[in-house]
């Protein structure tokens, strides 16, 4: 179940493998008492923006590989033949591009064997948002405690919001396809952040997120100081990843904030809605933070398109080279 909402209605969607139901119920938005807690730790909440900045900092960079795909992406004269050249330097990249690349969801005939087929075959913006998806891997399957998401969970979901980015994408004919797969994939790492302090006060924002009807990561906000968009946003910043990226981090929970990135932003914040409609590694927090119908809007998406992509991503989990 997810909720949504707007002025003066809160959308209920109930999700099974094949349909969407929307029930509209009229509310009002309760107000919200600050709140202050210090952890076992004796790290205080709200916590400080100096706090989260050296956190971003101690945490491990984005693997080389992944670095030297970002900046390729950024590099308008990057050719077939460079992408090669950096993904063949390692082996294990290479193993998980041709194993995602042989899955149903890129719904090739028949199996590619090499890395050189795969570009041919696939093209070249593809196989960029494969090796981001396999270079960033091992980054996301981390067990969140706080969300309590276990050592798959966030990949899986991660890579779920890509899958719906890119079909949105496609079905509205949306310039950026590769660009929003790429930006699903990195959507929540600023949980990897934020985690240790949703530990200390989970309980209070699930019993918030019900009584208030305020969104979970509004409530992160408030409780922790930063919501874990906005610490990804940093973290986005921090490995100089370019704008729209970060953008679509910072604000994929708010996209009209996003101002120039909008679009983009909007796609991930459906696309994400979606991934946790799910179920699936998306955290505690997934039912409790609503798909805006200003985004809907702005996309100009039906009930009838969300449920084609959750065909979609139905189909998909059953296929295990997507995950491995």
């Amino acid at each position: 179940m997810s909720r949504q909402r707007s002025d003066d209605l809160m959308i209920i969607w109930y999700h099974n493998t094949t349909s969407l139901i929307k029930l509209d119920i009229p509310f009002q938005i309760a107000t919200f008492e600050k709140f202050i807690f210090l952890s076992e730790g004796g790290v205080q909440l709200p916590v400080t923006l100096e706090h989260i900045l050296k956190r971003v900092r101690d945490l491990p960079p984005l693997p080389t590989s992944a670095m030297q795909l970002i900046s390729l992406t950024k590099n308008p004269t990057t050719s077939a033949k460079d992408l090669e050249f950096v993904i063949g330097q390692d082996p294990a990249l290479t193993a998980g591009i041709l194993r995602q690349a042989n899955s149903s969801f890129y719904g090739y005939a028949r199996r590619i064997s090499s890395l050189q087929e795969a570009v041919v075959l696939l093209g070249f913006q593809v196989i960029q948002g494969i090796a981001m998806s396999t270079a960033i891997a091992p980054l996301l399957k981390t067990q969140l405690v706080g969300y309590k998401i276990n050592q798959e969970g966030l990949w899986k979901h991660s890579l779920l919001t890509a899958m719906a980015a890119k079909r949105l994408c496609q079905h509205r004919k949306l310039p950026y396809v590769e660009v929003a797969f790429t930006a699903g994939l990195l959507h929540d790492i600023g949980k990897l952040i934020i985690s240790i302090y949703v530990r200390e006060v989970g309980d209070y924002l699930l019993k918030k997120a019900t009584e208030s009807r305020l969104s979970y990561v509004e409530l992160e906000g408030k409780v922790i100081g930063f919501d874990h968009a906005k610490v990804g946003g940093f973290l986005a910043e921090s490995w100089n990843l370019p704008d729209e990226l970060v953008a679509a981090i910072s604000f994929h929970h708010s996209p009209s904030n996003a101002q120039n990135h909008e679009q983009l932003t909007s796609v991930i914040h459906v696309a994400n809605g979606l991934a946790g409609l799910l179920g699936i590694g998306g955290g505690v927090d997934s039912l409790y933070n609503p798909i805006e119908r200003k985004a809907l809007d702005l996309l100009t998406l039906q009930e009838s398109d969300l449920k084609l992509v959750l065909v979609d991503l139905n189909r998909f989990l059953l296929d295990p080279a997507l995950f491995g």
